[in-house]
């Protein structure tokens, strides 16, 4: 916020974006992402990035890459780099923001992390991460509009449910 109160005649507006650190195992903070809850349709880009992920670093199947995720040929750089440009571009669509750097910065999303390349890592972190910040906003959403849907719902477990439930006096 100490950036935004330099600024003359800025306008704060809480869009829903919440800031959430990302950590290592033994604490140490990789970077800050930022995701907007609000916005349901991050865990379907996030699916299809998952359901793609294969076919995007297919290339990679025959490129020799050292345990740190550079190549170790000059001729499979341009491979390489093209791959993970792909892979920050579909990660930045999914918050709709510049994060991929950010979360890259210290790592090469190629590197080997017990076995496994690190960026499975990051997406399998996020996806709780995207989940659970999706859920509790839709709870937030449902305790908001509760108030405004009971009378559409039975009083009791066996009761029937009114047919004409929240219509306005004056309508037929």
């Amino acid at each position: 916020m100490a950036n935004i109160t330099k600024m003359k005649n800025a306008v704060v507006v809480d869009d829903g974006t919440r800031e959430i650190p990302i950590v290592n195992k033994f604490g140490k903070l990789i970077c800050k992402i930022h995701i907007r809850p609000a916005d349901f349709s991050i865990i379907d880009r996030y699916n299809d990035m998952v359901a793609d992920l294969e076919n995007m670093v297919a290339p990679l199947k025959d490129l020799k890459l050292n345990a740190d995720g550079t190549a170790t040929f000059d001729e499979d750089w341009k491979t390489l780099k093209q791959v993970e440009a792909d892979l920050k571009n579909k990660l930045n669509l999914i918050f709709d923001m510049d994060e991929a750097d950010a979360i890259f910065a210290t790592r090469n999303p190629f590197s080997s992390v017990g076995g496994k390349f690190y960026c499975m890592h990051v997406l399998s972190a996020l996806q709780k991460v995207i989940a659970d910040a999706v859920d509790e906003e839709s709870k937030l959403a449902a305790d908001r509009v509760s108030p405004y849907l009971d009378d559409l719902k039975p009083s009791a477990p066996d009761a029937e449910v009114t047919e004409n439930a929240g219509t306005t006096a004056n309508e037929p």
